[in-house]
């Protein structure tokens, strides 16, 4: 896991100071101290979730054959799977049922080469080709809308709508506007920005992970890689700090200036990075890596209280299945699953089971599936 992290490791040095130079703003700023020693073994997500439940095995046939689900949205009763592998984009309905898929590999018109990023509204979906510089609309049907090449001097780490805006965002640009990671497009074709959160001067790298983000209603939460602060979007447009992380000087250190021997320079509790932030209304959450091991983060904003773990668990479900927060969609924790883990899941015990009829959708997707089916997308809704 770690090797795969060097792989990643882009920015870190002096975009933590840079980071940290934002702009005075009026709103408040939640700030947490966060200590490694004091993680607990677990967080047990059945005491933030309901009863209520999903299984949806999503259909597979040779057209559709997912490889990695990069990144999964719901939109308009649509769960939307952007994989990288297969460099498409698939639509299910809710039930599992396959609806279209956006596959258009080549250099011409609507064609693209990669996918570098997809973000999708209530109706369409935008993909952006960093190898070609442009990006494709296209509506649900896999039809495509416009297509447009972007401006010489701005690229992307992602790309995401929120209150039906397009948002650009990256660890570090350099634009004829200045140096920003965040940019509000309002058309693809004629591509009139809005910027923010500007940088002092370049830093000289950058970290693991890159940049997350998570939407919830009427906000967005941004994290930058190297960053100790969490920005926040409003639906008014906004761009704002909303969380800020003491780490209390443990931040991992680069005496050799080479990010890719943080882990053989550090020691096991110095803070690496927070890889990626998901929200609902009522809770936070983050994944912060140390040099030794990754530790999640929840923040109920009722009860004003927060805790470090270092397993999430859900102990309506046998111990073993395999319980991710990642991505938090709606108030909801939408947790897409391979077939080899759903299996594995199914090998355990009924009685660990506590959900009412869990259990039994559980054989019944393993008996009327394969090993090297699509994934299984688990959805549970979070308590108010």
């Amino acid at each position: 896991m770690k090797i795969l992290k060097l792989f990643q490791i882009t920015i870190m040095l002096l975009l933590v100071m840079s980071c940290n130079k934002s702009n005075s703003y009026n709103s408040p700023i939640e700030k947490f101290v966060f200590d490694a020693a004091k993680s607990k073994p677990y967080f047990d997500f059945a005491t933030i979730t309901d009863t209520s439940y999903q299984i949806i095995p999503l259909e597979t046939s040779p057209d559709f054959l997912i490889g990695r689900v990069e990144k999964i949205e719901i939109k308009d009763n649509k769960i939307i799977i952007f994989d990288r592998m297969s460099r498409s984009i698939y639509l299910f309905n809710m039930d599992g049922s396959a609806y279209s898929k956006i596959s258009r590999l080549g250099r011409g018109p609507g064609e693209y080469m990669e996918i570098s990023a997809m973000g999708a509204s209530d109706s369409t979906i935008v993909i952006f080709d960093m190898a070609l510089r442009k990006f494709l609309e296209f509506d649900f049907d896999g039809h495509l809308i416009t297509e447009a090449l972007l401006q010489s001097d701005i690229w992307a780490n992602d790309i995401f709508f929120f209150n039906d805006k397009l948002y650009l965002y990256t660890d570090w640009d350099e634009c004829e506007w200045g140096n920003s990671r965040l940019y509000l497009l309002d058309d693809i074709s004629n591509q009139n920005f809005e910027f923010f959160l500007s940088f002092d001067e370049e830093p000289l790298t950058l970290g693991n992970m890159g940049p997350s983000y998570s939407i919830c209603k009427d906000k967005a939460s941004l994290i930058y890689s190297g960053c100790d602060t969490v920005f926040s979007i409003t639906k008014e447009g906004i761009v704002s700090p909303s969380y800020v992380f003491d780490f209390k000087g443990k931040r991992a250190k680069y005496p050799s200036r080479r990010p890719e021997l943080v882990y053989e320079e550090n020691e096991d509790d110095r803070i690496v990075n927070i890889d990626w932030v998901s929200e609902s209304e009522r809770y936070f959450f983050t994944s912060i890596e140390t040099v030794g091991f990754d530790h999640g983060f929840v923040y109920d904003k009722d009860e004003k209280t927060h805790q470090i773990f270092d397993i999430a668990v859900n102990s309506n479900l046998s111990q073993f299945f395999m319980f991710s927060h990642r991505w938090v969609i709606d108030n909801k924790i939408v947790m897409p699953q391979s077939m080899s883990n759903v299996h594995r899941a199914g090998t355990f015990s009924e009685s660990e089971y506590k959900l009412e009829g869990f259990y039994n959708q559980l054989k019944g997707v393993i008996e009327n599936g394969n090993i090297e089916d699509n994934p299984v997308v688990f959805i549970f809704n979070l308590k108010n």
